[in-house]
């Protein structure tokens, strides 16, 4: 049958995206499991030095300006392209703390694996249960942090869902973003990931026009619809194997 296939293919007839992708559904899963295993092979091997130049960031003074002014800014991320690694090499492009907020394993041996792999270019990684007590701690220290969160994932709780279209399908989110806003009032930006040829070849771009309204009622719109353009010009290199509709279809 192939890797998760069917939740592949259900995710990606029952949204808009193959209304835009020209390809067939079987040229489609080949390109993206390929991509899945390459984000594997890299998440498993060693990055040389010659590779470090290959993976660049740009809009970072923009982004520390942003956290200096709000100290402290919500940098929100998603699983396009290879997310873990543009978030962990971040701390090497910036001399701000760089706070990443994750689900620990159940498994110690395995969390502490992942939390030594992420952490080894200077990223901090919290979970999301202690970001409130982080984010007091930084602030009483007059500390100006950047805290990623990975928003496109589906809420575990009916109590934390937003909702927003998305791919052309009412989708749930997760609130956790625009709560953090409202109570801390940080400036919000989005990390945009563009894949290369190579291995541990992609562009990050910090995209700080996201749109918040009022009060950050409108923050998860915004970032959907910023994902969504991603998407669909290159949807191969999203993570389309989690079932990340289970609440609408």
């Amino acid at each position: 049958m192939g890797y998760r296939k069917q939740v592949i293919n259900k995710n990606f007839n029952n949204t808009n995206v193959n209304n835009h992708y020209s390809e067939d559904f079987k040229t489609f899963y080949k390109s993206n499991i390929e991509f899945i295993a390459r984000i594997i092979i890299e998440s498993l091997g060693s990055i040389s030095s010659n590779q470090h130049n290959n993976i660049t960031f740009s809009n970072v003074n923009k982004l520390e300006t942003q956290c200096k002014l709000s100290n402290g800014l919500i940098l929100l991320a998603s699983h396009y392209g290879n997310w873990e690694l543009a978030c962990s090499m971040l701390p090497k492009h910036t001399n701000l703390p760089v706070y990443g907020v994750y689900k620990p394993l159940k498994n110690k041996a395995a969390d502490q694996l992942m939390l030594d792999k992420r952490s080894k270019h200077g990223l901090h990684l919290i979970p999301m249960k202690k970001i409130g007590r982080t984010i007091l701690e930084n602030r009483n220290n007059n500390i100006s942090a950047i805290y990623i969160l990975i928003a496109d994932q589906n809420p575990n709780s009916k109590n934390s869902i937003i909702w927003s279209q998305f791919l052309g399908v009412k989708t749930a989110f997760f609130n956790g973003p625009m709560k953090l806003y409202q109570k801390y009032k940080f400036n919000v930006s989005y990390m945009e990931v563009e894949v290369g040829d190579k291995l541990f070849e992609y562009k990050i771009n910090i995209n700080t026009d996201i749109y918040l309204g009022e009060n950050g009622e409108h923050l998860v719109s915004s970032y959907s619809q910023v994902l969504e353009s991603q998407i669909i010009e290159a949807p191969q290199y999203w993570l389309w194997s989690h079932k990340r509709w289970k609440r609408t279809f």
